[in-house]
C-alpha cells in the first residue's frame, strides 16, 4: 500500500530534518542564522529614528584641529557640557570614561563643576573580563567618585560582540557583585522618558537585539571641535539628546554591525541606536519558541509529501515556492513587526529533506532501471524497454485615555473641483499640498494621524505631549490657511479660482493608541473630542470663518492669540450647545456674531 511505500522517504527527511534541528540546538548553525539576520536588516533597509539624537564625535577632524593628544584634558569637556547646557541639550551623555583621576585634580573638579551645573550629564563606565589563573576576573570600572557624584546617571556602555566579530547585541543592565548595574544606553533611555522608564519594570541581564535604525552615521552628526568654535548654533541642540563618544578609528571604538560589517560604525552609534530601540520599545525579538518549532515540523510534513508524491523537477518548483513563502513570511515579520523567525534550521532542514529523498528516490530509480532493463532486455528490444522504463503506467491593541488637541482641515468644494480637472492634476495638488500641510503639523509638533480625500486630520498631545499643545494646533491651522492662500494663485491657473480651508480645533480626553487587529493596526485617536472637532471643522462654512475654535481649547490658550467669541453652537450628535470662537487675525470687518443669542445656532445636517 502507499503509505508504506512512504515509510522510506519519512525516515530519510525526519532523519536529516532531526539532525539539522540538534545542529541548530547545540549552536553549530548560530553563524549562519546571525547572516540571516544581517541580511534581512539590509533588505529592510534604514528606518527613521524615533528619538531626537544628536552625535558629537571625537574624530580625526577634531584632533587635527584642536591639535591635543588624546586623552583630552578634562576642562575641555567641561567646556564643551557648559555650551551643550547653555543650547538647553534635554540630555548629554558622554561615552567617554573617566574612571582614573588626572594627575592635575583642578581637571577633575572642573569637570565635576561642569556636570553638576548641567544637572543632565549621564557618564559611560565599564566592564571588563580578563584571564586569570583563578578563572576570568571581572570588574566594574566606575568613573571616579568626584566626577560621578552629580551625575544624572552612569552605566557600562559594554556592547556584545557575537562570534564572528559583529556588534547585534547590548544588554540594559549588567550584574557585578551582587548589584546590577543599569547600562549606559538605559540611562540614557531611563533619564529622557523619566519615571515611566522604570514604573513596573525590571531591568533584563539578557542581551537585547538592537533595531538599527540604519548603517554608520545615520544620524545627524557634529564635529567636537565645531561646538567649542560655537561654529553650530545652539537651537541645533535644542531639547536633543547629545551623546558624544569616539569616531576616530585610533581610538577603537569602531564595530561591524548588520548594516555594516566591511564599514565599521562607531560605539557611540550604536549606543544611539540601541537608546532609539528601547524609547521606541522596538526590539527585534525572537519568535516564540514552540511557534518555529511547529513551522519546521509543518513545513518539513508538507515537503516529505511533496518529494514523495511528485516527480523531482515537480517537487523542486513546489519546495521553491514553499521556502519562498516562507522566506517572505521571515521578512515581513521582521520589517514590519520586529519578529526574528529563525530561518537557516528551516530552510536547510527543508532542502535537506528535499535533497535526500529524491537522492534516494533517483538511486532506487536508477537500480530499477537496471533490473528492469537486464529483465525485459531478455525479451523486448532495446527500444522497447526505453519505451517501457520512461512509461512504467503500462506495467493557521488598544489605546489609553489622554488629553489632546485634535485640528481637522478640509478644502471647501474640492469634490466638485476635481470633477473639473484630470485625476492626475488632483493627485497632483493635493500631494504638494499634503506635503507642506505635513511640515507645517511637524513643525509644531503635531501628528499627521491620516488624510481623508483632501482633509486632514492632526493630533497634538500624543504621542509626545507639549503644555501649549492647544496654542501648536492653533498655530498650525493659521500656517495652513496661510499656505493655502499663497497657493492660490497656482491652484486660480489651474482651476480658475482659488482655494478655501477650513479647520476646526477642539481640546480633551481621548483614547489614542494602536487601534485595529495584529494584522492590521494605526495610531490613532477616538472619542467625543476628536468627532467634535470634525464637527466644527464642518461647521465653518456655515458660519463663514475660516477656523472655529472650540470653548474648551480657548480655555488653554490663555490669551495666547486673540480670539473672538462667535456665538453658541449647537453641533449634530451633541446635546449641550458651546462657544465656538475665530482668531481675530482672520476676521473681517464685517463679520460679527452676537454670543449672546437666544437660540444657539443649530449645525445643518450634511
Amino acid at each position: 500500500m502507499e503509505y508504506k511505500k512512504l515509510i522510506r522517504p519519512l525516515i530519510i527527511g525526519a532523519t536529516l530534518a532531526l539532525l539539522v534541528f540538534l545542529a541548530y540546538q547545540r549552536g553549530l548553525l548560530d553563524t549562519f542564522e546571525l547572516k540571516s539576520i544581517d541580511f534581512r536588516f539590509q533588505i529592510r533597509g534604514p528606518i527613521a529614528s524615533k528619538v531626537p539624537i544628536i552625535l558629537i564625535s571625537i574624530d580625526q577632524d577634531s584632533f587635527d584641529e584642536l591639535n591635543l593628544p588624546w586623552p583630552w584634558p578634562r576642562t575641555l569637556h567641561a567646556l564643551l557640557i557648559q555650551k551643550l547646557a547653555a543650547s538647553q541639550a534635554k540630555l548629554i551623555a558622554f561615552d567617554v570614561l573617566f574612571t582614573e583621576p588626572k594627575p592635575d585634580p583642578r581637571e577633575d573638579q572642573t569637570l565635576a563643576n561642569a556636570i553638576k551645573a548641567a544637572g543632565n550629564v549621564i557618564l559611560a563606565a565599564e566592564f571588563t573580563e580578563v584571564p586569570s589563573d583563578f578563572g576570568p576576573r571581572t570588574t566594574v570600572n566606575l568613573p571616579i567618585p568626584l566626577v560621578r557624584e552629580h551625575a544624572l546617571g552612569y552605566g557600562p556602555a559594554n556592547l556584545v560582540t557575537d562570534r564572528d566579530g559583529i556588534v547585534r547585541r547590548a544588554r540594559q543592565a549588567l550584574a557585578f557583585q551582587d548589584r546590577i548595574f543599569p547600562g549606559f544606553a538605559y540611562q540614557i533611555y531611563q533619564g529622557f522618558m523619566g519615571e515611566k522608564a522604570v514604573s513596573g519594570k525590571e531591568i533584563s541581564l539578557l542581551p537585547y537585539l538592537i533595531n538599527f535604525r540604519g548603517p554608520a552615521r545615520s544620524y545627524p552628526i557634529v564635529p567636537y571641535y565645531r561646538i567649542l568654535r560655537d561654529e553650530i548654533d545652539p537651537s541645533v541642540f535644542k531639547d536633543k539628546i547629545i551623546i558624544v563618544g569616539a569616531f576616530s578609528p585610533s581610538l577603537h571604538d569602531i564595530f561591524p554591525t548588520p548594516f555594516s560589517a566591511s564599514d565599521p560604525t562607531a560605539g557611540v552609534e550604536i549606543q544611539a541606536d540601541f537608546v532609539d530601540t528601547l524609547v521606541a520599545n522596538d526590539p527585534i525579538t525572537p519568535f516564540p519558541g514552540w511557534g518555529h518549532h511547529a513551522i519546521f515540523v509543518i513545513l518539513l510534513a508538507v515537503t516529505i509529501w511533496v518529494a514523495f508524491h511528485f516527480k523531482p523537477m515537480k517537487a523542486f518548483v513546489v519546495v521553491l515556492i514553499l521556502a519562498g513563502a516562507f522566506a517572505f513570511t521571515g521578512f515581513y515579520l521582521f520589517s514590519f513587526h520586529q519578529l526574528w523567525m529563525p530561518m537557516v534550521p528551516t530552510f536547510l532542514g527543508v532542502w535537506l529533506s528535499y535533497g535526500g529523498i529524491t537522492l534516494d528516490n533517483y538511486i532506487r530509480e536508477q537500480k530499477e532501471r537496471i533490473r528492469l532493463r537486464a529483465t525485459f532486455s531478455k525479451y523486448v528490444s532495446r527500444d522497447v524497454v526505453d519505451e517501457l522504463l520512461e512509461d512504467r503506467e503500462g506495467l493557521g491593541l488598544g489605546g489609553k485615555k489622554r488629553h489632546i488637541t485634535v485640528l481637522f482641515s478640509d478644502i471647501r468644494g474640492f469634490t466638485s473641483i476635481s470633477e473639473q480637472i484630470g485625476p492626475e492634476q488632483v493627485v497632483s495638488l493635493l500631494s504638494d499640498y499634503f506635503g507642506q500641510v505635513t511640515h507645517i503639523v511637524f513643525k509644531y509638533g503635531g501628528t499627521v494621524d491620516k488624510f481623508i480625500g483632501d482633509a486632514v486630520f492632526a493630533i497634538f498631545g500624543a504621542p509626545k505631549f507639549h503644555e501649549d499643545d492647544a496654542l501648536r494646533a492653533v498655530k498650525t491651522g493659521l500656517e495652513m490657511i496661510e499656505l493655502v492662500e499663497s497657493l492660490g494663485p497656482k491652484w486660480t491657473q489651474i482651476i480658475g479660482r482659488p482655494l478655501k480651508v477650513g479647520v476646526g480645533i477642539n481640546s480633551g480626553e481621548a483614547v489614542v493608541g494602536s487601534i485595529g487587529s495584529e494584522i492590521r493596526s494605526e495610531f490613532t485617536a477616538i472619542g467625543d473630542t476628536v468627532n467634535l472637532g470634525s464637527r466644527l471643522e464642518g461647521l465653518t462654512k456655515e458660519l463663514g470663518v475660516p477656523m472655529l475654535i472650540s470653548e474648551f481649547t480657548a480655555a488653554e490658550l490663555k490669551d495666547a492669540i486673540p480670539l473672538r467669541p462667535l456665538r453658541q453652537v449647537k453641533v449634530t450628535g451633541r446635546e449641550a450647545p458651546l462657544l465656538v470662537y475665530c482668531p481675530e487675525v482672520l476676521l473681517e470687518g464685517e463679520v460679527e456674531f452676537a454670543t449672546d443669542t437666544a437660540a444657539p445656532y443649530q449645525q445643518q445636517h450634511k
